[in-house]
């Protein structure tokens, strides 16, 4: 397991979610500095907090676990078969 990689996807969930290192600690039960040093790639979580932490940062364990997030594929929608309406009241 890349500690780097883990811990800059922390951090990155934790910043989208607008939660502090604080936070995040207060609601696992540790201190921030513990927050930080994953973060930083100095460590990793012990294993009875990942299941939390998932929660906490809104992700599916196995993805945090594997370190990294995949990207959603984009729409290959195709904008002439959308169908538009217009109010008859106000066009």
């Amino acid at each position: 397991m890349d500690y780097a990689k883990t811990g800059h996807l922390i951090a990155s969930l934790r910043n989208e979610k607008e939660l502090t290192q604080q936070q995040v600690a207060y609601a696992l039960g540790i201190t921030n500095k513990t927050v930080s040093k994953w973060e930083c790639g100095l460590g990793l979580p012990d294993t009875s907090l990942w299941p939390d932490l998932s929660v906490i940062l809104g992700v599916d364990l196995t993805k945090l676990l594997a370190g990294e997030m995949p990207k959603n594929k984009p729409d290959n929608g195709n904008i002439n078969r959308a169908k538009f309406y217009v109010c008859p009241k106000c066009n």
